[in-house]
């Protein structure tokens, strides 16, 4: 069974530092390959990956909700079936929609893979003016996240923090909210919470009743301009 992890995160918020430590503290003795959709970012450094034993699938082909139509199932299953892992990181496009990515994972509908986790990484100083000048598209990878993990938070007043908690809140009253600096928890901790089963399945029944609805009620428009009638 190979486990699917999904660390979404607006375009500088710290996802690939994240998926770092994790490879580092967290992921030890683990057959791991990560897939990157990347839309105008800087990815992890091939190097860094080869160093740490990470088999890398890089989907360049447009942003994450217009690949993961076609092509996003067919490069899953090939990945399970060149490597065999037992994880897959997936490290979608800062402007992808989390709850896409979580859709085409459960649509792939496989018995050897599971969703363990659907995170987002959310920068503690920006979240009102990304809620603000973003809106969908950032509102979207908080609400449907499992787990928020707060970045930038150290030597933040512990006012801000609260302030970006509450921000949060808004839109997502059940995630496991990180607010902690990194710097003071190990990957293995960060990983703790961001697996808590105790809740998982009912969490995934929600979001996709929620983004079942969503599409039913109207074509969405893609995030690169395009639109999806979506039956």
């Amino acid at each position: 069974m190979t486990k699917i992890d999904i660390i979404s995160g607006f375009l500088g918020a710290g996802k690939t530092t994240l998926i770092k430590k994790l490879i580092n503290e967290a992921f030890k003795g683990e057959k791991l390959v990560l897939i990157e959709n990347e839309f105008g970012e800087i990815g992890i450094d091939g190097g860094f990956l080869k160093d740490a034993g990470i088999e890398i699938t890089e989907m360049n082909s447009g942003c994450i909700c217009c690949s993961l139509v076609g092509d996003f199932g067919k490069a899953l299953k090939q990945v399970m079936t060149e490597y065999a892992p037992d994880r897959i990181i997936i490290e979608p496009s800062g402007v992808g929609k989390l709850s896409d990515v979580i859709k085409a994972v459960i649509d792939i509908d496989s018995h050897d893979i599971k969703l363990n986790s659907f995170t987002t990484v959310a920068d503690a100083k920006k979240c009102k003016m990304y809620m603000k000048n973003f809106g969908e598209f950032f509102n979207n990878q908080i609400e449907f996240a499992k787990s928020v993990v707060l970045s930038h938070t150290k030597g933040m007043p512990e006012e801000k923090i609260a302030q970006a908690v509450e921000l949060i809140r808004e839109h997502n009253k059940k995630a496991t909210l990180i607010t902690t600096d990194w710097d003071e928890l190990s990957g293995a901790d960060i990983l703790a919470a961001m697996e808590q089963r105790d809740t998982l399945s009912e969490s995934l029944a929600e979001l996709l009743h929620e983004h079942e609805h969503h599409h039913h009620e109207h074509g969405e428009e893609c995030c690169c301009g395009g639109h999806h009638d979506h039956e």
